[in-house]
């Protein structure tokens, strides 16, 4: 966990101070906390096709089908939350686009969704493993921040100007420019979006919240590719997509890059139906254990 908060100070030094808070925050250790969730320390890690469970992470996927669409969901405790992480095309931000494949295995990764491909859009703030890359407003995008505590926030782009970036700079862990935001302040599945144009049915990749350390996961497959239980899927409207994760029990929810990007990978292997086989992607949400040097 200290590898993280050094790399973010470094990092602001090398920027004139910009990048992170003098007080700057850690991503938080639960500790034993929720230590009924893991192995006991010391214990190897138990796989199967579709579950890992180690001392530090949890991760059951589940594949249903409802709505003419096949659903992966992946459901994930981690004892540290700098477990959870982005990894990038070329090994950092706006390098180069790469397959969710590549990225994930080059990051040692267990699981893997494909990201928000931000840097597709010419603004908006953006932070990944606790370092600020870009500070700029894009007042038409929601915007999802894990902060260093757990805990997810979802708001407008018009909230986060010069003045409120800076507030926060320092005390978020990973930030997320697609969107839109899927749920409201009590949970409840949203039925107008007015910050995404994407809300006809199509393949989704999403991050939903329960509760520090507990997160999950979520792909839809969609497009007219051959489902693995039957017939074809579909995909998901926006409004279907958000009654969803409400149904799934989260607290927030945030719809990142879907279409034929929308790809979930798992322990070597891509476990999704993504259409015409996915493509290259410029970063990922990822799942891994600490390396040696954490």
């Amino acid at each position: 966990m200290r590898k993280w908060l050094i790399i973010a100070c470094v990092t602001a030094l090398l920027m004139g101070g910009a990048a992170v808070a003098e007080d700057a925050a850690a991503p938080v250790d639960f500790g034993d906390s929720l230590a009924e969730h893991f192995l006991a320390y010391g214990e190897a890690p138990v796989v199967t096709d579709m579950s890992y469970l180690s001392e530090n992470l949890s991760i059951e996927i589940s594949m249903t089908r409802e709505n003419r669409s096949d659903i992966y969901v992946a459901d994930i405790w981690v004892r540290d939350l700098s477990l959870l992480r982005r990894g990038f095309g070329g090994g950092r931000y706006r390098s180069k686009m790469q397959k969710v494949s590549t990225i994930a295995a080059n990051e040692n990764a267990i699981l893997a969704l494909t990201g928000d491909n931000g840097h597709n859009f010419s603004k908006g703030v953006v932070f990944a493993n606790g370092e600020r890359m870009r500070k700029t407003q894009n007042k038409k995008r929601d915007v999802c921040l894990i902060m260093m505590d757990g805990t997810m926030q979802i708001l407008s782009g018009a909230e986060l100007d010069a003045d409120k970036v800076n507030e926060i700079t320092g005390n978020v862990w990973q930030s997320f420019l697609f969107g839109p935001g899927l749920l409201d302040e009590e949970g409840h599945a949203l039925t107008k979006f007015p910050n995404s144009g994407v809300t006809p049915a199509n393949p989704r990749a999403v991050i939903g919240y329960y509760e520090p350390g507990h997160y999950c996961l979520v792909q839809v497959d969609g497009r007219g590719t051959k489902s693995r239980i039957s017939g074809k899927n579909v995909g998901y409207k926006m409004t279907e997509l958000a009654a969803l994760m409400e149904s799934l029990g989260c607290k927030a929810a945030y719809n990142l890059d879907g279409g034929q990007s929308a790809l979930m990978w798992f322990n070597g292997k891509v476990i999704s139906t993504p259409y015409n086989g996915g493509r290259t992607v410029g970063d990922i949400v990822y799942l891994a254990e600490k390396t040696a040097d954490e």
